[in-house]
């Protein structure tokens, strides 16, 4: 049965560890740094509600759409229906 791959060279993976443990400090300070010197984008409460509005117009005109389907749906149903029952109207009558 093989080793673990980590197992194999514990002292060697010792080492790995504590030298990434010193660089991800290393590399989060420049990011910190980074995100200090970046331009600030617009701020979060315009953009919050721009998407608030934007969500709001979509949900509308998929509700707007969602009805006309409906309406469209009925009036299909009910011009068949017709049609059915005049074909057999005179027949009837």
């Amino acid at each position: 049965m093989a080793c673990h791959p980590a197992r194999r060279h514990s002292g060697h993976v010792d080492r790995l560890t504590a030298s990434d443990s010193f660089s991800h400090e290393t590399v989060f300070a420049d990011l910190r740094l980074a995100a200090m010197k970046r331009e600030r984008e617009p701020s979060s409460k315009a953009y919050r509600q721009d998407r608030f509005e934007n969500t709001e117009r979509a949900a509308k005109e998929t509700i707007e759409a969602e009805q006309r389907a409906r309406r469209e749906k009925t009036k299909r149903l009910k011009e068949l229906r017709l049609s059915q029952q005049d074909a057999k109207g005179p027949a009837t009558k």
